[in-house]
């Protein structure tokens, strides 16, 4: 198994010979005498991966859309403002907003970086088009995240050269953004080829992701989601959504639907760490020299009050938590009785080495949580856990959504439904009926996954599940939240 963070010491070693302090001959780095072989672009595009290893990107990244969901609350007194989302009370100085926004800028110059450079490349072709493709999936990762979050934002196409460059940048309107995307996207599958490597972006992962942007837009179409008007038809770009997804989940055999619903999470041997689900991912080892390179997501699920070492009822090791986020009652109360995403996937319970019984619940911020983040090698607080960023269920849904009644669509959902232990879903649905069943379903695949909120968004549905159905109060932010204002005032 490959790591990045094992490979990203060969940008450091190279860069350092700029550093020497030998007075004769000196070397200065630069972009004319850098990005000239593979092992150069190589180091660049670890690089452009490497911000989504950092703690302020990892952390925020879960911290937004699961709080804001109806899936946890925040831990009482938990920093970075993460209580804001909570109460959709968002303003423009939230310290997840700031971080998220910020690296995820500094990702979009190092991959125009590597776009700029790998086109000019003189080396072997195959390699200028893996790393070309590779950047060009990451600048459209970035910016995807970036208008779920703020909707209009501004576009990075070129990478920045001056300080002067980062001044005066204009919100693009979200139909340019979404055409960009395409763009991006569709170049990233032409380019790349199917390629297992953990942690890294290949054609099926591009694939992946344009299936979510055309469905996106589908559904915000469709459910009228604010914002999306430009949108001409729904059914066309349902159709697309369809015809990507169709080739993420029949037309490869590399990433494919896992029938251990336990398997999926594991991250304690190579083959389950980087499994047939896992599409697109984070990735972190336990054994990283620094967080970032290790992770410590279980400890964000784990409340506080468990032992320092326990045991789940099928002998998984864990450790302490910091109890983040709070699994809410009513969302786990939501799944079917029969339901293993419910039974197996969340914990109520822990044991000692003898089986003895050592926490439970005590209400309050104790509360049943996740099992999905766990990992029984730890070495002290360092895990392998890492956010499932595109995993073939994920897929598989959206080709079920897109797809709608046909016997296609309810094949989809129901290999889902039936690794979960449930019957299939009612046969002779309407299109209405069958989609809103997707939604739903999508709620308790991805649970803890930092998905729904965005799932919410696209279908118009914040207020009628967090208002309606959950009670909870709601402000600002529903649909878009507001730059950061330090990025508006450089920006000006």
């Amino acid at each position: 198994m490959k790591y990045i963070y094992k490979l990203l010491i060969v940008f450091a070693l190279t860069i350092s010979v700029s550093c020497s302090l030998e007075q004769e001959p000196t070397t200065f780095l630069s972009d004319n005498n850098f990005y000239n072989t593979p092992a150069e672009m190589e180091s660049a595009v670890l690089h452009a991966y490497e911000v989504m290893t950092y703690l302020d990107y990892t952390t925020t990244y879960m911290n937004i859309a699961t709080t804001a969901a109806e899936e946890t609350i925040p831990k009482e007194g938990e920093g970075l403002n993460i209580d804001q989302f909570d109460r959709f009370q968002v303003d423009n100085r939230n310290q997840n907003l700031e971080f998220f926004f910020r690296l995820s800028y500094i990702g979009l110059n190092r991959a125009n970086t590597v776009i700029e450079k790998s086109r000019v490349a003189t080396f072997n072709e195959e390699l200028k088009n893996r790393y070309l493709g590779e950047a060009l999936f990451l600048r459209a990762w970035h910016h995807f995240m970036l208008t779920k979050l703020f909707g209009e934002i501004p576009l990075k196409v070129s990478a920045v050269d001056e300080i002067s460059e980062v001044f005066g940048a204009k919100n693009a309107p979200l139909e340019d953004v979404y055409a960009l995307l395409i763009k991006d996207l569709n170049e990233a599958i032409s380019l790349l080829s199917v390629k297992r490597d953990g942690g890294r972006a290949d054609k099926v992962a591009a694939q992946a992701l344009l299936s979510k942007v055309y469905l996106t837009m589908a559904s915000a179409k469709n459910y009228s989601s604010p914002g999306f008007n430009w949108v001409s038809d729904a059914n066309t770009y349902y159709t697309l959504a369809s015809q990507l997804a169709s080739e993420v989940v029949n037309n490869q055999s590399v990433y494919t639907f896992d029938t251990n619903l336990l398997n999926i999470y594991r991250v304690d041997t190579p083959d389950t760490y980087n499994g047939p689900e896992h599409i697109f991912f984070i990735a972190q080892d336990r054994n990283g020299l620094q967080e970032g390179e290790y992770s410590k997501l279980s400890k964000y699920f784990i409340p506080a009050d468990t032992p320092a070492t326990s045991f789940t009822a099928d002998g998984t090791k864990l450790h302490i938590g910091y109890n983040v986020h709070v699994a809410e009652i009513p969302f786990l109360n939501s799944f079917d009785i029969k339901d293993k995403r419910r039974n197996d996937l969340v914990i109520d319970e822990l044991f000692d080495e003898s089986g003895a019984s050592v926490w439970t619940p005590a209400g309050g911020q104790s509360q049943p949580f996740t099992r999905k983040y766990i990992d029984p090698l730890f070495i002290g607080d360092n895990t392998s856990t890492h956010p499932y960023l595109l995993r073939f269920s994920d897929i598989l849904l959206v080709y079920a959504e897109a797809q709608g009644p046909t016997a296609a669509g309810y094949n989809a959902i129901n290999k889902i439904r039936q690794r979960a232990g449930l019957l299939d879903l009612t046969p002779g649905l309407s299109m209405p009926e069958f989609r809103e069943r997707v939604i739903k379903e999508r709620s308790f695949e991805l649970a803890f996954e930092a998905n729904r909120l965005y799932d919410l968004r696209r279908t118009n549905k914040v207020e009628s599940v967090l208002n309606g159905i959950y009670g909870k109060s709601l402000g600002s932010g529903l649909y878009f939240y507001p730059i950061p204002a330090i990025e508006g005032e450089l920006n000006k």
